[in-house]
């Protein structure tokens, strides 16, 4: 006898024992396999519901339904955040052609003309006085000059060996950091995602609940037709129908806002009406995992760790500039240079001055050796030490922070597995008293009071062990994004991780 059937019987007929007996045992089994379909689980083949997509998309029709990998897709594209972090990781390059061109010579070039006029009505002779110009007039002179300059620094005592150095290792941790930022991001679309999908959940439950609650009250109408049941009675059931409408629309509210969280996530304005489907990640019991080798792996993948490293490196390597500024500073300079000055305009924009043998070369070495500047490079170098010991303290902490995240999070997701197998044996249990409550009822053996506290505990065990195996999958999430692998599981590479050198 199916569970419809036995339904039909409730409603048109009275239920022999035998009947009684049967149907709610298949009517739990289905109930539970329902319950694990919504949730993405496998489940025995019970009384054939639609999914829980195709049920939403029936509540809103047009609405885009999205795979997990379509929204990190759409987020990689769309996400203002995760999009800023890509646009500065643009400035990596140059600033790495930056630090490398330091080691070229510095090249000037430059090119001047000019015209003036002057009128002399005296001068003075050699013997110290002004003569006046019987003849006074205007003379005209215009000039061109180009020139060619370079500089190069021939010892500097190896200061933009580790500038250098120290740029390499800046952009060592800016990337590490993009990367940490980008599995954030990507991590925080996957939780919004998968709050979706516990609310859509939740809301699929609450809609199979309330349509018990009416069957209950449907039967306690026909009971009280037939003078089996009381009215207060009667009102108790219409109590709960109200109160499982109540609990329906706050489900269809939560759904709304977590459509809108995710939306906004993902960044994409033209996801009017979504949805979601995935089936959630299997549970299992993380005793399976190694968490040393979880830990070692961290310490040796998580982008903030790895980028905490290069900041050491490039405080090492600012303790080392530090100490090249006491050395002396040999450069080399020379200049190429061709002239023109002429009488009246015709130098003037003279684009090849110097065509007569006039021009100049010339080429020298500097010499500058710091003798004494106020201290200044004492402080510089003990200040460059303080930031070394420093960054190595601040290694030492995220270290330490990260084995306490890492185990902290497989903790929880211990707890989040041992909580579900125990929330699917209260559903279990929860289940099986409903189903002999009822029976007992049928049978006027228990008050309706009984009753309806024993529906309560069944919806509550069902709603908890709904949420719970979402709270593993978020669990599990936690504990990814701690080793720092939120990109390699979710199979989108972010940023590629740098070599640690």
């Amino acid at each position: 006898m199916s569970a419809a059937a036995g339904d039909r019987g409730r409603r048109g007929q009275v239920v022999s024992p035998k009947d009684r007996r049967v149907w709610p045992e298949l009517r739990r089994r289905a109930r539970i396999g329902a319950l694990l379909l919504l949730t993405g689980a496998l489940a025995p083949a019970a009384s054939g519901g639609a999914s829980l997509a195709a049920q939403q998309a029936r509540m809103e029709p047009g609405a885009r339904i999205l795979t997990l990998r379509e929204a990190l897709n759409l987020a990689t594209r769309n996400n203002p955040q995760y999009l800023r972090a890509l646009n500065r990781l643009e400035l990596l390059g140059p600033r790495q052609r930056q630090a490398w061109a330091s080691f070229l010579p510095s090249l000037n070039a430059g090119y001047s003309t000019g015209q003036g006029v002057r009128r002399e009505v005296s001068w003075v002779g050699f013997d110290g006085r002004p003569t006046e110009n019987p003849t006074p007039s205007w003379i005209g002179s215009s000039n061109a000059n180009m020139s060619l300059s370079m500089d190069l620094d021939i010892f500097d005592g190896g200061r933009k060996v580790h500038e250098w150095r120290r740029t390499q290792a800046g952009v060592r941790a800016d990337r590490l950091n993009a990367r940490a930022e980008l599995d954030g991001v990507l991590a925080d679309v996957h939780t919004r995602f998968l709050t979706l999908q516990r609310q859509q959940a939740r809301l699929a439950l609450e809609t199979d609940l309330l349509a018990d609650r009416q069957q209950d009250l449907d039967l306690t109408q026909r009971r009280f037709e037939l003078a089996l049941d009381r009215r207060t009675d009667l009102l108790a059931r219409e109590f709960d129908v109200e109160q499982q409408r109540a609990n329906l629309r706050d489900a269809q509210g939560r759904v709304e806002t977590a459509m809108n969280n995710l939306r906004v996530a993902i960044g994409d304005p033209s996801l009017l009406a979504l949805e979601v489907e995935e089936p959630l990640p299997e549970p299992f019991d993380p005793a399976s995992l190694d968490l040393e080798g979880l830990v070692a792996r961290a310490l040796g993948q998580n982008p903030s760790v790895r980028a905490q490293e290069a900041q050491v490196s490039a405080s090492q390597a600012g303790v080392r500039i530090q100490n090249s500024l006491w050395w002396p500073r040999v450069t080399a300079r020379s200049t190429w240079g061709r002239s023109a000055y002429e009488t009246g305009p015709s130098a003037l924009f003279d684009m090849q001055p110097g065509r007569t043998p006039s021009g100049n070369a010339s080429w020298g070495f500097s010499f500058t050796v710091p003798l004494f500047d106020g201290f200044q490079r004492s402080y510089s170098a003990a200040s460059a030490r303080v930031d070394l010991r420093n960054a190595n303290e601040s290694l030492r902490q995220a270290r330490l922070q990260l084995e306490l995240d890492v185990k902290t999070m497989h903790a929880e997701l211990t707890t989040a597995w041992e909580t579900l197998v125990l929330r699917d044996r209260a559903l279990e249990l929860a289940s099986d008293r409903l189903e002999m409550m009822r029976d007992e009822y049928q049978l006027a053996n228990v008050d309706i009071q009984s009753l309806r506290s024993a529906i309560a505990d069944e919806a509550s065990a069902q709603r908890e062990a709904v949420d719970q195996r979402f709270a593993f999958a978020l669990a599990l999430l936690a504990l990814y994004r701690a080793v720092g692998t939120v990109g390699e599981e979710l199979g989108i590479e972010t940023v590629p991780l740098p070599n640690p050198s």
